[in-house]
């Protein structure tokens, strides 16, 4: 019998694959810090110059390092990372400002269509039901951290009243408008590649891994009212989770 394991090829694309080893190796170094020399960082991640040269270029496009010409290659100021728990249903307009950052919307497009079979699934309505349909990328610091995708049915938010008063969060538009009130959200926490389309919202290359929250918000007569996908860079963002001991008394233990 084989039991030789076998290991699995990496089939992403190079400039994916240096990316992702560049990322993990700035996160070794301090900001102001040095990096070493083209030709040693090739080697050591063992590329070619031009790889190397085309991942240094979008880091540097996303500030996260700084080239001087003559001089060197040197690793930029911390970018922000927003820490926060999914225990409270809450925007991330309201992380941010509560962490003393600013949050901005760039690329917003709100628009009309009809429910196909895969919305009308999951917002519960008919197919053919018209809908909201809010897209935008998310700046937190100066940097692009997110982007995010949000269905409502027209007849709870239509389109030409959302543009009117929109600031960017539409869990923060629902609870200003009070009515229908919200109660609770489903999520789904995913790990996805960047498609071509996301890559250029994001400033990321194709096949660099996300973040992607799935989510379905309800009423409390549990109506669907919102239906989400929220696409964070993991880089910038740690959420966790606080887990309790389950009560013995419903365990069967004695």
């Amino acid at each position: 019998m084989d039991r030789s394991l076998k290991v699995r090829v990496d089939t992403r694309p190079l400039y994916v694959r240096t990316e992702e080893a560049l990322r993990k190796l700035l996160a070794t170094y301090q900001p102001g810090d040095r990096l070493p020399p083209e030709p040693n960082l090739a080697q050591q991640l063992g590329v070619s110059r031009s790889t190397l040269r085309e991942a240094l270029r979008s880091f540097e496009e996303r500030g996260q390092i700084i080239r001087r010409q003559g001089v060197g290659t040197f690793v930029a100021s911390a970018s922000p990372r927003i820490e926060s728990g999914l225990e409270v249903l809450e925007s991330l307009d309201t992380l941010t400002r509560r962490m003393g950052l600013r949050c901005e919307t760039q690329d917003l497009n709100i628009t009309e269509q009809s429910a196909d079979e895969e919305l009308a699934a999951l917002l519960a309505v008919p197919p053919g039901t018209p809908l909201t349909v809010v897209t935008r990328t998310r700046v937190a610091a100066g940097t692009v951290v997110a982007y995010m995708y949000d269905v409502l049915p027209a007849s709870l938010v239509p389109a030409e009243q959302l543009r009117e008063g929109f600031q960017g969060s539409v869990l923060d538009y629902l609870l200003a408008q009070g009515d229908p009130a919200l109660a609770y959200a489903q999520a789904n926490i995913l790990p996805v590649q960047t498609t071509e389309e996301l890559g250029q919202y994001l400033d990321v290359a194709p096949g660099t891994m996300l973040l992607l929250i799935e989510e379905i918000t309800y009423t409390d007569e549990g109506q669907i009212i919102n239906y989400s996908r929220n696409y964070f860079i993991p880089e910038y963002f740690q959420f966790h989770v606080i887990r309790r001991i389950a009560d013995q008394r419903y365990s069967g233990q004695e």
